[in-house]
């Protein structure tokens, strides 16, 4: 018998979530409802969180003060029009609206101004902590927008409850169990709505920022872009919660701005699993039960034991409670009751995971299979895209008063493959980030097929077909091996159910269709080298910058990349960054050897082995020719020999 749609299963528990809650606000006392309601409410703010940070990384502690703006603004807007509308469920529109708004505009300066996650939270923190500052000054009747009065540290009073009014009919406002009710119903499709998105490429993006900003911009995605649509969307979440706290309390204050509020939002996401829409309801009701329980805000113990539930729990429980509860079920609830209703323990298939996330069961998984990357009917894994000369003209960079690069010109031809080589220092690695875009040049210009591209940032060169590879291994490695395949080959084509042939065809190609499922920090070391280089096909690149490909691979993992760069750079211009030099030679291309951060010479391998001055400058004196693999004495004249 199939399971049932993953969509129609999560709606179907929703469904019986929301049932089971709105027949049990209608059995308990009005105070437990109204108190149930708030609960609610802290939910759909937690939800924010869980979108925000838990679905794409970005920590924040401004869910409280977006929440905070969305509670303001309904009561400016029910309190100046609910008497002329007969309504206010505009104003729950308004309060979400002000929320996106305000959201949107902070998060344009924090991620077009490219802070880290850890300034993202200090400005978020201190964003909420400027909003208590103003509205706690705001006492006095001359603070007041219309009708609306902000009260100060006193707070904005006599806010209208929840009310709607049908097309002919009378203003009807909610009682405490029908407000329990709507609030329960929308956190539940709040929820389902987020489940559903996370499935969808919105999501899948989002968890590939999450994971890793720097492959997902080589693969061609706008970090910064997707970033503040996740910060925009949580804001309009928190403002609508914001908006339901106001008809709730009838009263808003600056203590909303307050540093415990924006501690708490990020306790309850904690407590519960920040990457469960799930871990919301679980941490709020865990939290706000316990506090309750212990007298609420004002009770002695309280702080002591919310504090130390925390401690436990990301001490004990480090992904929250639903997700550790999730993972006991599947790896060792359902195998005991599979074995219990099967008549015998479940087989153990050649991809399982150990708790600690690596292979098992008959030792490392398959390489690649033999002769390199392809296809059982011989068909190489080859880039689509025509090939694209690469030029740099005069490029300089300097980091303060050191000069890396210095006037550098050099270009890479179509349809065949380059190397550079030279010594620890001379300046490769920089080279290799001013053509990703990841270093702006001090002087100089980068060209693609003639266009100027040298100020444009990695992900727009990546549209434009370059295809990079990083010296350390680029991948999502919390994610599932096949999921990186599709994320790269959906940055390429942008069709769901293409990318995923197209990823299924390079996984197969690669030798990893046993690993599909496995997460790729899973695999071995050059697995995630193969899966890399996969990744950067599937983009379909007409450029592929490779920064030391063999780095960590076995002797035959080495000749097989050497065989895909053969055949690729007939499909594209190939630039190889390389210190094993047996790979160099048997590459039978063009060299180019930097030195101090200058075009130090270029030529054949044959031609530089004979050339004392890179041997002196690269292996040292005393070697008879350049070989061997890996790292370069240096740039001085030690003896390598």
């Amino acid at each position: 018998m199939r399971a049932p749609p993953a969509g129609a299963a999560d709606l179907a528990v929703a469904a019986v979530a929301g049932g089971v809650l709105v027949l049990a606000g209608n059995l308990v006392a009005e105070f437990t409802a109204f108190e149930w309601t708030l609960w609610a409410i802290e939910v759909i703010l937690a939800l924010s969180l869980v979108l925000v940070w838990g679905y794409c990384g970005i920590f924040s502690f401004g869910q409280a003060a977006v929440y905070g703006i969305g509670g303001y603004s309904y009561g400016v807007f029910a309190l100046n029009l609910a008497e002329h509308t007969g309504e206010t469920l505009s104003a729950l529109v308004v309060a979400a609206v002000a929320g996106a708004v305000f959201a949107a505009a902070l998060g344009y300066f924090m991620f077009y101004g490219n802070l880290s996650n850890v300034y993202v939270a200090i400005v978020t923190l201190a964003t909420a902590l400027v909003l208590f500052a103003i509205v706690n000054s705001t006492a006095g009747s001359a603070y007041r927008i219309g009708d609306a009065v902000l009260g100060g540290y006193n707070g904005m009073t006599r806010i209208p409850r929840i009310t709607y009014r049908l097309p002919g009919g009378d203003p009807t406002t909610l009682t405490r169990v029908q407000f329990f009710a709507t609030c329960t119903c929308v956190a539940l499709v709040l929820a389902l709505a987020l489940r559903f998105a996370g499935r969808r490429p919105f999501g899948r993006i989002a968890a590939a920022v999450r994971e890793n900003e720097t492959r997902s911009s080589l693969l061609g995605y706008d970090v910064r872009r997707h970033k503040l649509w996740v910060f925009t969307l949580g804001g309009a979440i928190a403002g609508l919660a914001g908006g339901f706290y106001a008809a709730w309390g009838r009263f808003m204050s600056p203590t909303v701005f307050s540093l415990k509020p924006a501690a708490l939002v990020v306790i309850w996401t904690l407590v519960g699993g920040r990457f469960s829409v799930g871990g919301a309801f679980v941490g709020v009701v865990i939290v706000e039960g316990l506090s309750s329980a212990l007298g609420g805000p004002s009770g002695d113990r309280e702080a002591i034991v919310v504090g130390a539930l925390l401690i436990g729990i990301v001490l004990g429980l480090r992904g929250g409670v639903v997700p550790t509860l999730g993972r006991l079920w599947r790896e060792r609830l359902r195998p005991a009751v599979m074995a219990a209703t099967s008549g015998g323990p479940p087989r153990v298939g050649a991809t399982a995971l150990r708790p600690g996330g690596d292979a098992q069961a008959g030792g490392d998984l398959e390489a690649p299979v033999a002769g390199g990357i392809d296809t059982g009917a011989g068909e190489p894994v080859e880039a689509a895209g025509a090939g694209a000369r690469l030029e740099v003209r005069g490029v300089s960079k300097r980091f303060g008063g050191v000069t890396a690069l210095d006037d550098v010109t050099l270009e890479f031809a179509p349809y065949q493959a380059s190397c550079i080589i030279g010594p620890n220092g001379a300046g490769k690695s920089t080279l290799f980030g001013v053509l990703t875009g990841y270093h702006q040049v001090t002087a100089g210009t980068v060209l693609l097929n003639g266009e100027d591209i040298t100020r444009l940032g990695p992900h727009r060169r990546a549209r434009l077909g370059l295809g990079i590879k990083m010296q350390v291994p680029s991948v999502y490695g919390a994610l599932p091996t096949q999921e990186n395949l599709w994320l790269a080959a959906y940055a390429a084509c942008g069709d769901r159910a293409a990318a995923r042939r197209h990823a299924g065809r390079i996984l197969a190609q690669l030798g990893l269709s046993e690993a599909a499922e496995l997460p790729a920090g899973a695999l071995a070391h050059g697995q995630r080298q193969w899966l890399e280089i996969g990744m950067v096909l599937a983009t379909e690149p007409s450029v592929i910058l490779l920064d030391e490909p063999t780095a960590g691979m076995t002797r035959d993992e080495t000749e097989q990349t050497e065989r895909l760069i053969t055949r690729l750079r007939s499909r594209a211009t190939v630039v190889v960054v390389e210190h094993d030099m047996e790979f160099v030679r048997r590459l039978d291309a063009p060299i180019t050897v930097l030195h101090m951060g200058e075009l130090f010479t270029q030529g054949s391998f044959d031609e530089l082995s004979r050339d004392e001055r890179v041997l002196n400058i690269y292996l040292g004196r005393g070697n008879e020719q350049l070989g061997g693999r890996g790292e370069p004495a240096g740039r001085g004249d030690a003896d390598a020999g």
